[in-house]
């Protein structure tokens, strides 16, 4: 039974090594675009609240109502928040721990 624990082992660790390897990398791309994602959901919402107002004031063009101004401002409200700290940048947190999960989960046999 040691035998065979010993050469799972020896086995498993290219992809415990690969495993590592990708969640460090992923963690660096993620720490980095989250800048990158806040700056773009900062721009999102300043659009987003300009045609919400746009639809509800009518203000700046006048034309308040209007169904084109309503999906807009609803599309770019979701985008708003996708690139929040909150959207994909916590999707990519979520996969790097998974990863270090399983990767956990191999080095523990």
């Amino acid at each position: 039974m040691k035998v065979l624990r010993i050469f799972i082992k020896i086995v498993l660790f290219p992809v415990s090594l690969l495993l590592s390897i990708i969640a460090a990398f992923s963690m660096f791309v993620i720490t980095t675009l989250s800048c990158l994602l806040s700056i773009a959901s900062g721009i999102c919402t300043l659009g987003a609240l300009i045609t919400w107002s746009q639809y509800f004031f009518g203000w700046p063009l006048g034309t308040a109502g209007d169904g084109f101004t309503l999906k807009i401002a609803i599309i770019v409200s979701v985008f708003a928040y996708l690139f929040s700290p909150y959207g994909f940048p916590l999707f990519g947190m979520w996969l790097v721990a998974k990863i270090n999960h399983l990767n956990s989960l191999i080095k523990s046999i």
